[in-house]
């Protein structure tokens, strides 16, 4: 069995500016608990609202789309496995997810993400209030909001990878960056 060295798992975190780091089922009960280990390194000023939504979006992307299920032992529900990574540089935070995606799935993902980073943040909000409006689609958990908030809630585009692991599924890495001064607006 090959050996697992935590301490250089450590020290990639640390020199790649890792402030948290989650791989696991995604739960509304995860959600909770990380939102406030993000609320006491940060406290709960103003700047941070905007990082903090989207944070939840992306994890309820996770929750609700990731194709890699388990049951939460809690309270029986079938919830969502990935990844979410918060990062801060000096002049910059980034959130990143990733999780697995059936291919239907994260081709309409990846065309929606396309079409949102064409746009202007007068078009984005004209696009929100427009898809408020619209029936809710067949396999989303929302109104389909979600990703036009991300991008509403940064100044920079969604950059995105996606990679195919077999027929059926592929991997969705998102990465949404902020100013540290925009947060502050």
């Amino acid at each position: 069995m090959e050996e697992f060295d935590l301490y250089e798992y450590y020290k990639d975190n640390k020199n790649n500016n890792i402030i948290l780091s989650f791989k696991g089922a995604v739960s509304q009960e995860i959600l909770v608990e990380i939102g406030q280990i993000i609320r006491n390194k940060f406290g709960v000023d103003k700047s941070l609202k905007k990082i903090f939504s989207v944070f939840v979006e992306m994890s309820q992307n996770i929750m609700h789309y990731s194709s890699e299920r388990v049951i939460n032992p809690r309270d029986g529900k079938d919830v969502g496995v990935g990844i979410i990574l918060f990062k801060e540089y000096e002049n910059s935070f980034l959130l990143t997810s990733g999780n697995q995606l059936r291919n239907s799935i994260g081709q309409r993902v990846t065309s929606k993400i396309d079409k949102i980073n064409e746009l202007n943040k007068d078009e984005l909000k004209e696009l929100y209030i427009e898809q408020r409006r619209k029936p809710q689609e067949d396999e989303s958990k929302g109104a389909g909001l979600g990703l036009i908030e991300i991008a509403r809630k940064s100044a920079h585009k969604i950059n995105y990878k996606i990679t195919e692991i077999n027929d059926e599924s592929s991997f969705l890495v998102m990465n949404v960056k902020f100013n540290k001064e925009q947060s502050n607006e």
